[in-house]
């Protein structure tokens, strides 16, 4: 029985030791690691090279000891393009559990190579989730973070062009509410030790939820990261530090779209997104579109931002009475866009728009599609010619887009028009009696500009339009240039005449108010 017993324990050794061995590598070099505890999980990452395929059995895996990084699991191995390192459950149904020592120490998953992928895996009792150093190229899919003391994902130190999808992220900031940000993309100005260069990183069709400060923090020095399809609970948002919106936007050239955000009641939350410029040239030309946001409050401002500039175009939000900040004042609240080829109408003309176009005419969904500008030959229907010509206008140089902006009318034969219009040429088309004569004015606030009342710098802008006569249609259309800071543009009618008789200001009415940006 004993030697039965004894065969029995020698085979369950050899079985275990060869279980946490890589598999013979393929003939391409790639290997397969199965990992079914902690120090077999350890020796794997530190053995990781191109190809590899980790793959965790269910159960939790943790190390409270130091093991001379600042985390516990870390990689510095990187993967190619045609063979990035995989990490993942074996199982996504009963995802691995990687787990730190508590909610104020360390990094569960510190990687500082390139082309992972990390799959499928549950993170949890940390400071920091995952955190992606000098990592490129590399994407996060379908893990759950929570219980972090501060944030839950970061991309950092020069980490560019990676992917998080589909995560679950919430209950981070449980240690210092200011610091709990569910995503991080780059570093803060002042930051030392790390690189700033973190660029055209993706998060989409994430949940983040329960988080202490904005559910993502898009900083500074950063270009190009684009924010899709997640959903946001603003509940526990904090409003330490500046947590008082979904996302705090500081980058250049930043997209956020087709996600929803549930303010809850949070009285903290005072923004739906929140523009932030640290220095002068960031938190630029940013497009904020087809978001849907329940804000509970028409005291809260769907975005705000001083000196940022952005567009806002079919968004929704509830209650409707929420508008962008009056501070943001080079934020443009757009109601269409005209720009012939932008296919998916966003105001950006690129191979995108071929994409989408593309898509569409073969039946396969997309997620919105601008018939006028895509209808390229004018027929009225959308079809392979369009396609063509649209290919065609790729190459050339085109006329910028012309954007319908929000306005309000203040009074009868007064309209105000949308903040961010600075640098375009902004026109007025209002509809009038034929045969009648119209006396007017635009207005708008120039900072720049000497006042020479006060001695300071700042005033309104006063341009008397004269007597001016609507065409045979009765329209008429009035335009001006504005400098790049100028706000509150207005139009001002005083006088209605027909002959000698005055006629009611509230006879008029405003077609719209179109933009277009000034040649640089």
């Amino acid at each position: 029985m004993k030697r039965i017993q004894k065969i029995a324990a020698i085979l369950t050794a050899a079985w275990m030791t060869a279980a946490a061995m890589p598999a013979p590598a393929a003939a391409d070099g790639t290997r397969e690691v199965l990992v079914t505890d902690t120090q077999e999980l350890i020796a794997a990452l530190a053995d990781a090279q191109a190809g590899d395929e980790i793959i965790l059995r269910e159960g939790i895996y943790e190390q409270g000891e130091w093991i001379g990084k600042w985390a516990v699991f870390f990689a510095e191995a990187s993967g190619t393009a045609e063979k990035p390192i995989t990490i993942r459950s074996e199982d996504p149904a009963h995802p691995a559990e990687l787990c730190g020592v508590d909610q104020e120490n360390k990094i569960v998953l510190w990687i500082t190579g390139d082309y992972w992928r990390i799959e499928d895996l549950c993170l949890h009792d940390a400071q920091k989730g995952i955190v992606l150093d000098k990592s490129c190229h590399s994407v996060i899919s379908g893990c759950e973070v929570y219980g972090i003391g501060s944030e839950g994902i970061h991309l950092r130190d020069d980490s560019s062009y990676c992917l998080i999808e589909n995560c679950k992220i919430h209950d981070t900031g449980t240690v210092t509410p200011k610091y709990g940000e569910g995503i991080y993309i780059g570093s803060a100005v002042g930051t030392e030790g790390y690189g700033f260069d973190c660029h055209y990183n993706t998060v989409r069709g994430c949940d983040i939820s329960r988080v202490a400060a904005e559910c993502i923090d898009i900083k500074e020095f950063t270009n190009g990261t684009l924010v899709e399809d997640c959903t946001f609970d603003g509940s526990c948002i904090s409003g330490e530090n500046g947590a008082n919106s979904f996302i705090e936007i500081k980058g250049n050239d930043v997209i956020i779209r087709r996600n929803t955000g549930y303010r809850n009641g949070c009285e903290k939350q005072l923004y739906g997104f929140d523009l932030y410029a640290p220095l002068p040239e960031w938190g630029q030309n940013v497009r904020i579109y087809e978001n849907t946001l329940y804000l509970d409050s028409a005291e809260v401002s769907t975005l705000a931002g001083w000196k940022c500039s952005a567009y806002a175009f079919r968004n929704t939000v509830d209650p409707p009475e929420c508008t962008v900040n009056k501070n943001a004042n080079r934020i443009m609240d757009i109601l269409d866009i005209d720009y012939p080829g932008d296919a998916d109408g966003n105001a950006l003309l690129n191979g995108e728009d071929a994409r989408i176009l593309t898509d569409a005419l073969h039946g396969r969904q997309v997620p919105y599609l601008s018939g006028k500008d895509a209808d390229l030959d004018g027929d009225g229907e959308v079809d392979a010619f369009d396609l063509a010509l649209l290919k065609r206008r790729l190459r050339e140089e085109t006329d910028p887009p012309v954007f319908t902006v929000r306005y309000k009318t203040e009074q009868p034969g007064k309209w105000r028009a949308s903040n961010g219009l600075g640098n375009h040429t902004v026109t007025f088309t209002v509809k009038a009696k034929p045969g009648t004569i119209i006396n007017s004015a635009i207005m708008y606030w120039d900072p720049n500009a000497p006042n020479e009342e006060t001695g300071k710098n700042g005033k309104t802008i006063s341009k008397p339009l004269g007597k001016l006569a609507p065409d045979a249609d009765g329209r008429l259309t009035v335009s001006v240039g504005l400098p790049e800071d100028a706000v509150s543009l207005a139009l001002d009618i005083w006088d209605y005449l027909e002959g000698k008789e005055k006629l009611d200001e509230s006879l008029l009415e405003i077609e719209r108010i179109t933009a277009v940006r000034n040649p640089v």
